[in-house]
């Protein structure tokens, strides 16, 4: 890492909620090897995967383990935003093989964000719910559009074609409009142009058991106030609120020290 930036942290936690299978995956670079980061940055990733049993599990592993594997043969001169989609599109056809088993198509699929940081410069690109986040100085600003046909919803009440309260209680609302596992991705979120860091600043990645539970002013009291391990933090804050049907959460901070 460039000198001004210093090290980096990362801070992973995930819980079951009341599910029975964990079907989030996660992976981060190991900070400790400072030879793959200054050549290649410092990379973490998160999968939300779906399609019942074991199937939203396959899923989501296999595309985190794509970036993972894809990383540390990042080609010098590749420039982020590049590798990032073509890991994309790697890990969506490994996704999408996995819907063929045994002879039979199966129902699965991922969302997936992904941050890459080189320098002070952070990339990132997101398919499908699960949020990137960047914190500074107490404010949280959401980086990622979330992939739902809540929307389209939105665009057809701008429109007058439906009423607020029509859109606010579509049942479809949440459905997901794209993620790894389709043939062909139809939307893609990320940044061609770095944002870059300071010291003190901080990435949040999370699957939407968490972006779901908790509200954008209780994630910046946590990001504030814990220092020292806000990720299994806010798992707790989660907990904390008892919902009978609590999601898979899964959690990646990395801090700018």
């Amino acid at each position: 890492m460039s000198d001004d930036m210093g090290k980096l942290t990362i801070y992973q936690a995930q819980h079951l909620g009341t599910r029975d299978d964990q079907e989030d995956a996660l992976g981060c670079t190991d900070t400790a090897d400072e030879n793959l980061i200054r050549e290649k940055g410092c990379l973490a990733v998160l999968a939300d995967g779906m399609g019942g049993l074991s199937n939203g599990r396959k899923a989501s592993q296999a595309a985190v383990s794509k970036f993972l594997h894809e990383h540390p043969l990042r080609e010098p001169g590749e420039a982020a935003p590049l590798f990032l989609q073509r890991t994309l599109r790697i890990a969506n056809i490994s996704v999408f093989d996995k819907a063929f088993q045994d002879g039979r198509e199966v129902e699965l699929g991922t969302t997936l964000v992904a941050a890459l940081i080189e320098s002070d410069s952070l990339y990132w690109i997101s398919v499908g719910d699960s949020c990137i986040y960047h914190y500074r100085e107490g404010r949280l600003q959401q980086l990622n559009t979330e992939h739902v046909y809540g929307n389209h919803l939105k665009i057809q009440v701008e429109n007058g074609e439906i009423t607020q309260e029509e859109a606010s209680s579509h049942p479809e609302r949440d459905y997901l409009t794209s993620y790894l596992g389709m043939a062909e991705i139809p939307e893609v979120d990320s940044n061609q142009e770095p944002l870059s860091l300071r010291p003190g600043d901080r990435v949040l990645l999370c699957s939407d058991g968490l972006s779901n539970v908790l509200k954008k002013d209780e994630l910046e009291e946590i990001l504030s106030k814990h220092q020292h391990d806000p990720a299994t933090e806010m798992i707790k804050q989660v907990l904390a609120q008892n919902k009978r049907h609590q999601d898979n959460v899964t959690v990646i901070i990395i801090e700018c020290q």
